[in-house]
């Protein structure tokens, strides 16, 4: 996660980092990432299989959320 601590643009008080979780198969814990482009379909004879990210830039997701407000900024370092 980035050290540098945001500021909330509502009402200025200095945010918290966090991570949003995924859940996936078996429903195991994940990080969040940020997927370059559309999503893609993976397909075989015709049926979809979901999405795959084979060859995609992958970047992880730090959420940064304002103690006061709430507000959260997502930010793909």
């Amino acid at each position: 996660m980035s050290t540098k601590r945001p500021t909330c643009r509502h009402c200025r008080q200095s945010m918290d980092a966090g991570w949003i979780a995924d859940r996936g198969h078996g429903n195991s814990v994940a990080e969040a990432k940020w997927i370059e482009g559309e999503p893609r379909h993976q397909r075989w004879l015709g049926i979809d299989w979901g999405l795959t990210t084979k060859g995609t830039k992958q970047l992880e997701v730090t959420v940064w959320r304002c103690p006061q407000c709430g507000l959260l900024e997502s930010y793909a370092l």
